[in-house]
């Protein structure tokens, strides 16, 4: 019995085994099978979110063996909705109310057909179908489904309705000169065209008339040109008209007709007449352009080879043997592309690799698909040399110099590499998991503090949390529940929790979503803080355990409000001498002796106090603070006792309601450090993060996809790299300068600063933002300005500041202007106005903060760093002098005002300094609007 259940039981497992097994193979299957099907219908699938904003594209003309699924990056329709895309054409309107009322009420729709337009391509038609999704708490999280590019069927159906209509009146309108005869040559009907093109005369083409007569009158008229018209009668009657015939026949007005003779099965023949003028000025145009083509084939900078199927070069510019480092016409029309190789080899051109090697994989290329290899000349040139296949069989070889785009990487790889290593030595850990909830990245700090809790890339945001429940991470429990309740939180909303690891560190846990719909998990060692808080705790118990033993003034009243005992403290609080708190003395005596000595205010105001104090329902527990004559304060608490009495309790807070009010501004002090902290960390996390996206994508996009990148797009691709990089440098500069300006270690130099040029300089700097912003930037200097003693770096660094703040808070209207003047006292002051958002005077100081912004949320209009007005702040006073800003409120603009001392200006109006001289001499005189 015992084996034939341990049979059954083999056997079951088996055949689970097996079950698993097929199921597995029917899921492959089905993908394999849906992505077959999604390849071969031509379609690309779509994603929307709850705004029916689209947040996901499959890719298009996706490559035999390409992933069809794949999602399309930087497409200008992910983040706009249908309606901004859409074209409406006239007649639609009752198509686009019914899809309206299919969205509002989250049903599907197929087969919606529109214009559509992507960024500044043509317009295209397509036809999409859509499902609604809704997420496992039924709400609506958007649309999904597929489209399709249904362009040429639309258009052939609207030609074809255009050309129904056209066909009603096409011998009427129709541009051919059209003219018939029959079998004897008489005319049976000719149309307009062909009377024009006859010279104009309609009543020569009278139905009827012979073709004698009809070529004779034309003749006549000079219709042939100068000459015997009868010698031309001759030769067009002595055509074969029983036979097509073809010639080109050009009017004495210079146009060219192309006039063909069809014979026609009753014996008579129909003679068409065409102007190919037109045709004929495109040839030779086209001759021109060809030869156009050929000029521009000989300057362009790329180098260009195109070779014939049979691999033998039939066309080449001078800038292909200049680029490979060849002789001029070393490359001949007829050479192979073997024997051009061999000549690059011969001359040591792959000196620098295995040669034959090189030679040998470069020949056995396929030439029917594109190709690009990159490849460093021995001069250090770098050479991106790519293959593309052509209609006829053949292929171009071009070749790009792009030495300096290879350098600008390499720069940028180093950048990347910085970036990498501050990632690496931040305190805090970091894990990054992208929209499908799939861990990217990690830096090491994050494995330190999660010590016991390992996490790999590539696991899933699921793998992760159930193997931290099973470990105890979140607590004892069921350990499904434990896993179901954190992934049910919302990674779109940001996120924070402290908790208590089962090794008894402590750690503060945030996270954040990010634009690409993953999500960033911010991990912090806060054990010490824990501590921290626990002593403090410990030390509040003691403190309340002290207070216990505290002797306090204690008075106890019957029911009838009289006193039934007291303590002398009690006596001692209240200023009563310490014979008079003794039993039987009423509530409204002990109140009258304190109004008498003044211990409740005078007038109107003791008279209400001791109303309150005799009226108090004592049946509830209340509490207040009385301040005495002398300044003490008291703590007075009113108790009930079970018989109806009452019991009053007196403490002298004074010394605790001065620690009291010393602990409420430590602990805002210590609220304002956090939330700078807060705010320094969101704001730097974001303010990193933008460049380095950036410099990220657009390097995945060249390392990714270079074939595809032409030099124009590579150039771009560099320009934003580049432009990431700087903005990445310039904050980290300016964090350098906050921690030396905070350490006191900021040095100046003492140099002569003419200011009018310092404004000159950051005006042109800025000039190019203020024209994409459309802010109109302008300089009103005296021509008398004197020179200063100062850093003009720094200087420089504080105006620009000051410029840059007001050409972003201006908007498309404002107007910024830069003006200087010196004072009665010989400071001088550089004004920066503009007329902008402006600040309330409540946040005019606030923003000199570290780390400030009016508006500190990630989501801000107006980015920065928030160290801008610090930094220039900290320099000006370095260089004795003051930065203040001045507005009359919100919207109304904002004016900084920079002050330099006497001390620093070098020659004050009026003065004879040299220098002052030959500066205004130098700079000449100043441009006011720019």
């Amino acid at each position: 019995m015992e084996g034939t259940t341990q049979g059954r039981r083999d056997g079951d497992t088996t055949s689970e085994v097996e079950a698993l097994r097929v199921a597995c193979a029917m899921l492959e299957a089905r993908e394999r099978r849906l992505r077959d099907f999604a390849f071969a219908s031509g379609d690309w699938f779509w994603e929307q979110d709850a705004e029916l904003r689209f947040t996901w594209l499959s890719q298009r003309d996706v490559p035999p063996g390409g992933d069809v699924l794949a999602p399309r990056l930087n497409d200008p329709m992910l983040g706009r909705t249908r309606d901004e895309n859409a074209i409406r054409e006239p007649g639609d309107e009752a198509m686009w109310s019914a899809h309206a009322e299919a969205l509002a009420a989250r049903r599907p729709f197929r087969d919606l057909t529109y214009r559509s337009r992507r960024g500044t391509d043509l317009p295209f038609w397509v036809r999409i179908s859509g499902v609604p999704v809704f997420g496992a708490d039924g709400r609506f999280e958007g649309y999904r489904g597929i489209g399709r590019d249904v362009t040429a069927e639309m258009e052939a159906t609207q030609a074809a309705r255009r050309q129904s209509a056209l066909l009603r009146d096409t011998l009427d309108r129709l541009p051919v000169g059209i003219v018939l005869y029959d079998a004897e040559r008489r005319l049976i009907w000719a149309n307009a065209a062909y009377a024009e093109m006859a010279g104009g005369n309609m009543s020569e083409l009278v139905p009827g008339r012979t073709l004698e007569e009809v070529v004779r009158a034309y003749a006549g008229r000079g219709g042939y040109g100068p000459g015997d018209p009868e010698s031309y009668v001759a030769l067009a009657l002595s055509i074969d008209r029983t036979r097509p015939h073809r010639r080109t026949r050009r009017l004495p007005d210079g146009r060219s007709i192309d006039v063909r003779y069809e014979p026609l099965p009753d014996g008579g023949h129909v003679i068409c007449a065409l102007d190919v003028t037109p045709l004929i000025e495109a040839e030779q145009e086209a001759r021109s352009r060809a030869t156009q083509l050929d000029i521009v084939l000989a300057r362009l900078r790329s180098g260009v080879c195109v070779y014939g199927p049979d691999h033998r070069v039939t066309l080449k510019n001078r800038r292909y043997e200049e680029l490979l480092g060849l002789p001029h016409d070393a490359v001949r029309p007829g050479m192979g592309l073997v024997d051009v190789m061999r000549m690059l080899r011969d001359r040591g051109e792959f000196d620098a690799l295995d040669a034959d090697a090189y030679l040998a994989r470069i020949l056995a290329m396929d030439r029917t698909v594109p190709h690009v290899t990159r490849r460093v000349r021995a001069t250090g040139t770098v050479l991106d040399i790519g293959s593309d296949p052509l209609p006829d069989g053949g292929f171009m070889i071009s070749a790009n110099d792009i030495t300096a785009l290879a350098r600008a990487e390499d720069e940028a790889r180093g950048r990347a590499t910085m970036l990498d290593a501050i990632l690496a030595n931040l305190p805090h850990g970091v894990a990054v998991y992208d929209r499908s909830r799939i861990v990217t990245m990690f830096n090491p700090a994050y494995s330190a503090i999660m010590n016991g809790a390992p996490i790999m890339v590539g696991d899933t945001i699921a793998d992760v949390i159930r193997r931290r429940a099973a470990a105890g991470e979140y607590g004892s429990g069921d350990v499904e529940e434990l896993v179901a309740r954190e992934l049910a939180r919302d990674v779109r909303e940001p996120q924070r929790r402290r908790r208590v690891r089962p090794n008894g560190t402590a750690i503060d846990v945030r996270s954040a979503p990010l634009p690409d719909g993953g999500h960033v998990s911010v991990v912090t060692d806060i054990t010490p803080v824990v501590e921290a808080e626990a002593e403090a705790m410990r030390r509040a118990a003691m403190l309340d355990t002290m207070l216990e033993h505290i002797r306090h003034g204690i008075c106890m009243f019957d029911r009838d409000r009289r006193v039934v005992s007291a303590n002398r403290m009690a006596a001692q609080l209240l200023l009563h001498p310490p014979d008079f708190l003794v039993a039987g003395r009423t509530q409204e005596e002990l109140v009258g002796a304190l109004r008498a000595r003044g211990e409740l205010g005078q007038g109107e105001e003791a008279e209400a106090r001791v109303g309150d104090f005799l009226s108090r329902d004592r049946s509830i527990p209340t509490i207040h603070r009385r301040t005495r004559s002398d300044g003490h304060v008291l703590e007075v608490r009113s108790d009930p006792t079970p018989d109806g009495g009452f019991v009053v309790t007196y403490t002298d807070v004074t010394d605790q309601t001065e620690a009291e009010s010393r602990l409420r501004s430590a602990k805002e002090q210590a609220e304002a450090a956090s939330r700078a902290k807060s705010q320094f960390l969101a704001t730097m996390s974001h303010e990193l993060r933008t460049p380095l996206n950036a410099i990220i994508g657009f390097s995945d996009a060249l390392m990714h996809d270079p074939s595809r990148a032409g030099l124009t797009k590579i150039a771009e691709y560099a320009a934003s790299i580049n432009e990431a990089g700087r903005h990445l440098l310039a904050l980290i500069n300016d964090i350098l300068d906050v921690a030396r300006i905070e350490a006191g270690r900021i040095d100046l130099s003492e140099d002569k600063v003419d200011i009018a040029r310092l404004a000159e300089s950051c005006r042109r700097l800025m000039e190019p933002t203020a024209r994409t912003t459309g802010a109109k930037l302008t300089l009103d200097l005296p021509d008398d300005l004197p020179l200063v003693r100062g850093d003009e770096r720094r200087l420089r660094q504080i105006l620009l500041n000051l410029v840059s703040n007001a050409v972003k808070f201006s908007g498309s209207a404002g107007h910024v202007r830069i003006s200087a003047r010196v004072t009665e006292e010989e400071t001088l002051k550089v004004i920066v106005s503009d007329n902008g958002i402006g600040i309330s005077k409540e946040q005019l100081e606030h923003v000199f903060q570290p780390f400030t912004q009016l508006d500190s949320s990630l989501s801000r209009r107006f980015q920065g760093s928030g160290l801008g007005l610090y930094l220039s702040r900290a320099l000006a006073v370095a260089h004795g002098g003051t930065l203040h800003l001045e507005s009359p409120g919100e919207g109304q603009g904002t004016t900084a005002v920079l002050t330099l001392p006497a001390s620093r200006v070098v020659a004050p109006p009026g003065g004879k300094a040299a220098d002052t001289q030959s500066a205004a001499d130098a700079r000449g005189t100043r441009s006011s609007p720019q």
